[in-house]
């Protein structure tokens, strides 16, 4: 059996282990529907890695932290604001409406040196994270973000085969990172610019799936994609990647590669692509529109961190590669079971998420 590797990779987030524990639960369980009784055990069909790059800059963000506040209470605030994000990474709508009294409160006992320590919180961990990845004078932690994801990349090879098809699946700012990462890797394989660093290259090894050869499906959650074009001169940022990556004819003939971008309305922070320009309207198959969360949350910007728990988008998701498995795995189970029909239970057919329309989900 060829498996699918699955990457999962956060955005501007707190070190949490488990981020992608509830994401990978769905979509397992959204791929087991879609392919119907008596298929595949979804923990061999779907080959999952969590890219979890954010304890690279997290010391940093702590140490810049306490500088500010050195009182002595400091460490259970942040215990507590740690808690609650991780709760809110697991899909509790609870725990993000808890946090925010202490994002907001401009005064906590202990914390005095300056105003609204719970927002400064927020802002070094979720500000810090963009400004300190900037390739510009100095490149190191976007060389080191990408080695982390690089690494991710080799595991996945490794478990699922290196010419395994690949699904990254970012959120928020880990949708820049993955652009970033593969964009690097297509642009240098041209021989036009060498942007891949040696560190990140010594971790790709000669893998084709962690060099992205094999990427076949690319859904970017929340993504502020379309903010990174401000940083550009005109025309230098209308260069996407390519889905499917060069790979895919060569290893897997049979699939087709999408991309498909999902946004929420209410999310200040996620953008349709395609209107940035020909070239995108080209590569992103689709931008497709969600409703994320339960009233009265899902009529508020604060809907951001639910794309993850969002059951029906994984289902969707689930579908899409419950399709690529029977395309990949036919000739194998052709020769031992009778060839079952259409995976079930899910109308993303002929297209992915671009065919399903904006559905309620409680996440």
């Amino acid at each position: 059996m060829q498996p699918i590797a699955v990457a999962f990779v956060h955005g501007i987030e707190i070190a949490d282990p488990d981020f992608a524990a509830t994401p990978s639960r769905l979509l397992r369980e959204g791929f087991a529907k879609a392919i119907g009784p008596g298929g595949p055990d979804p923990d061999e069909a779907l080959v999952i890695e969590p890219v979890l790059w954010a304890p690279h800059l997290q010391e940093r963000q702590l140490q810049l932290f306490d500088r500010m506040y050195p009182d002595s209470s400091r460490a259970g605030i942040v215990e507590v604001l740690m808690a609650g994000v991780k709760k809110v990474n697991a899909g509790s709508q609870l725990a993000l409406l808890a946090l925010a009294p202490a994002a907001i409160t401009p005064w906590l006992p202990g914390l005095n040196a300056l105003r609204y320590p719970g927002l400064r919180w927020v802002m070094v961990h979720f500000v810090g994270d963009v400004i300190a990845y900037d390739r510009g004078p100095s490149p190191q932690n976007y060389a080191a973000v990408h080695a982390v994801l690089a690494q991710g990349l080799a595991r996945l090879s490794r478990r699922a085969g290196e010419n395994a098809p690949l699904c990254i699946v970012g959120h928020s700012f880990g949708t820049v990172l993955s652009s970033d990462y593969i964009y690097d890797q297509q642009v240098s394989v041209t021989g036009e610019h060498d942007l891949v660093p040696a560190e990140v290259r010594a971790e790709i090894g000669t893998s084709p799936l962690a060099h992205g050869d094999t990427l076949t499906w690319f859904y970017t959650l929340g993504s502020p994609l379309a903010l990174w074009s401000l940083r550009y001169p005109d025309g230098e940022f209308s260069r996407p990647i390519s889905v499917p990556g060069i790979g895919v004819s060569e290893h897997h003939p049979g699939l087709r590669g999408e991309w498909i971008n999902v946004y929420s309305k209410q999310d200040i922070f996620a953008y349709p692509l395609r209107p940035l320009g020909r070239e995108y309207a080209r590569a992103v198959t689709a931008d497709q529109n969600v409703r994320l969360g339960t009233w009265p949350l899902s009529l508020t910007p604060l809907v951001h961190p639910y794309f993850w728990s969002n059951r029906a988008l994984m289902d969707c998701i689930g579908a899409s590669l419950a399709r690529g498995w029977q395309t990949v795995n036919t000739p194998i189970r052709s020769q031992h079971t009778p060839k079952r029909g259409r995976p079930r239970g899910n109308r993303a057919h002929r297209g992915g998420l671009a065919l399903v329309p904006p559905v309620d989900a409680a996440t």
